[in-house]
């Protein structure tokens, strides 16, 4: 299983937090509502768990509060993906990697 890491981000004073990947970080919007952002970042996971089983970890959990948020999410979104890709292998939804 792969781990991604994931990195708290403060522009303008709103609040990202960055999941690094090969081709272009997901981000996600935690200060502002941006439903489409939060759909689109989704969306790109959801491609990624048919690829491969995966968990993110945020790179410095912190004691501010976005930053305890973050782990927060981060710990039910890995609940979540591995729900999902749970689902997908149940329907021969995910792409096999062979090595």
């Amino acid at each position: 299983m792969v781990t991604l890491d994931a990195t708290l981000e403060c522009i303008e004073e709103k609040y990202f937090l960055k999941i690094n990947v090969e081709r272009e970080p997901i981000t996600i919007p935690l200060s502002d509502d941006n439903p489409s952002a939060v759909k689109s970042a989704f969306n790109k996971l959801i491609q990624r768990i048919r690829m491969e089983e995966f968990t993110i970890k945020l790179d410095k959990v912190g004691e501010d509060l976005f930053s305890m948020v973050a782990n927060e999410y981060l710990t039910q979104l890995n609940r979540e993906i591995q729900e999902v890709r749970s689902q997908m292998k149940e329907y021969d939804l995910v792409i096999e990697q062979t090595q």
